[in-house]
């Protein structure tokens, strides 16, 4: 299946107002649940929507379809958003049982429904992800998805910062055939 949202903004890129628009009206419901999910306040998701789509219709032109695809770009740069702006709240996103939250997201007994209901790119970084160690797994979702900082982890986890920071090198090398 081609990948409309790279058509739309590799348009957006050029300038087009119109596909822009259409990126918006495709992808903001998808961003505004990570939105949610990073600032645990509608008014906060809403800002970092705004802030990050002003800032994907700005740099539009960086982006590279050979190194992955349209809407984890943007979904990169709409967490990146949202992390900028709970540093500077000086916030975290909430937690309930973090040290197995994370783990819980990549479970792969999820129920024939839910399934489903997840997106073909969602289902994929899923898979990928069950390939890794479960320590890998755990430190790359503990910072991509809650925004711990690598020397966080390493208090969080007992481990070294040196660790830490080859285990989530290590693991995103392994999964980057994966998702492309």
């Amino acid at each position: 299946m081609e990948d409309i949202y790279a058509e739309l903004l590799q348009k957006t890129a050029a300038g087009d107002q119109l596909a822009f628009k259409q990126l918006y009206e495709k992808c903001s419901p998808k961003l505004m649940s990570l939105c949610l999910r990073l600032m645990q306040t509608e008014a906060l998701a809403e800002d970092v929507l705004q802030e990050g789509f002003i800032k994907i219709w700005d740099k539009a032109d960086t982006y590279t379809p050979g190194k992955g695809k349209a809407m984890t770009w943007m979904s990169t740069v709409i967490r990146n958003k949202g992390l900028d702006k709970l540093r500077s709240l000086k916030t975290r996103p909430v937690e309930t049982e973090a040290q197995f939250e994370g783990l819980e997201f990549t479970s792969s007994d999820l129920t024939p429904d839910s399934m489903e209901d997840m997106s073909q790119e969602m289902q994929g970084l899923m898979a990928c992800l069950d390939t890794l160690k479960p320590s890998q797994r755990e430190c790359i979702l503990l910072s991509y998805y809650y925004g711990h900082t690598h020397q966080e982890l390493s208090e969080k986890l007992g481990k070294p910062l040196g660790t830490i920071k080859a285990w989530i090198r290590r693991g995103l090398e392994d999964i980057r055939p994966c998702l492309n």
